[in-house]
């Protein structure tokens, strides 16, 4: 499988909410399936914020955790607001032992507006 074809394990909402873009990923993100979830994020611009919510993903590798570090740095650079919304418990765990709980903006979705 290429990382052009679509995954059954995984898909992307994107959802527009005045100037914030929601993105959804759900399923395994993995090294499979970045490319999709990149591709989306890079596919919309012209807005403020940020919010991608974690919680349907049922596993995230090393390859998620560096697309959200790289989005994190491109907000940045970019000047819109990134926001996530924590995951389920094996999503967390990976955020927390890797320590990126302490540097990505996490928080809780009805704190976030979801």
């Amino acid at each position: 499988m290429t990382s052009l074809e679509p995954n059954p394990l995984f898909c992307v909402a994107v959802e527009r909410r005045g100037e914030t873009l929601v993105a959804t990923p759900s399923g395994e993100l993995d090294v499979a399936t970045v490319p999709q979830l990149a591709a989306a994020l890079r596919e919309h611009d012209g807005f403020a914020r940020l919010l991608i919510d974690l919680r349907p993903l049922s596993f995230m590798d090393s390859s998620g955790l560096r697309l959200l570090v790289a989005e994190h740095d491109r907000a940045q650079r970019g000047g819109y607001e990134l926001a996530l919304v924590r995951g389920g418990a094996e999503v967390d765990r990976l955020l927390r032992v890797t320590r990126l709980d302490e540097r990505l903006p996490l928080g809780e979705a009805d704190a976030l507006g979801l």
